[in-house]
């Protein structure tokens, strides 16, 4: 599965609430009639400055079906007119996630975790394997990722390699080095962000979407 995430800035609440309506009355129906788009969430974070981070991650089942919606230049973002004319800022380029929602490897098998995570590059999310009701996921990233929370779901991160910044809203940054952890908690607003190439593993309940709910 791919995820696909763009986002854009309103400065004012109502500009906000403008490019709501236009995704869930344009922009979502037309998603809805693509044939191979599984699901798409938004979600809305003010930032320091005042404005609103509006952020849009869709979900596919394939780089082709992203293409009959996008076209052939994938990483190009589809904003309408009507989206521009209430935001003050946009990504004009999008972001495409690899996720690998079913387990990799079984269990009594073994699992060489630096050889997995070299075989990839970011941005990557994949499920090692299951423990109980849990899974266990390896990551790649580079840069930052979205604001972002789960609902019901508590999160943990260990970095392996790289370094990880994790944001909280209304909170401090909390910086991970290599061979350090971290959870968060369920309902808690958090961004990550990595300086440069990091591989991480994050330990949450199974079914748990990993671009947020």
């Amino acid at each position: 599965m791919i995820a696909r995430r763009w986002r854009g800035w309103a400065d004012d609440p109502a500009k906000a609430d403008a490019y709501v309506a236009h995704f869930e009355g344009n922009v979502r129906p037309q998603l809805e009639g693509t044939d191979g788009f599984v699901a798409a969430t938004l979600e809305r974070v003010k930032d320091d400055g005042g404005r609103t981070e509006i952020v849009v991650v869709t979900r596919w089942a394939s780089i082709e079906a992203i293409r009959a919606f996008a076209g052939d230049e994938i990483d190009v973002a589809v904003v309408e007119a009507e989206a521009r004319s209430v935001l003050v800022d946009f990504d004009t380029r999008v972001r495409h996630i690899e996720l690998a929602d079913e387990d990799v490897f079984g269990h009594l098998e073994l699992i060489d975790i630096p050889a997995e995570a070299a075989a990839h590059e970011p941005w990557f999310n994949e499920t090692l394997t299951s423990v109980n009701d849990a899974v266990v996921r390896l990551g790649v990233i580079d840069g930052d990722f979205h604001w972002h929370k789960h609902n019901e779901q508590d999160e943990f991160f260990l970095v392996l390699d790289g370094e990880l910044l994790i944001d909280i809203e209304d909170a401090d940054t909390i910086t991970l080095g290599q061979h350090q952890g971290c959870s968060v908690p369920k309902g808690v607003v958090h961004r990550t962000r990595a300086p440069r190439r990091t591989t991480i593993l994050m330990v949450e309940a199974a079914g748990v979407v990993p671009v947020g709910d």
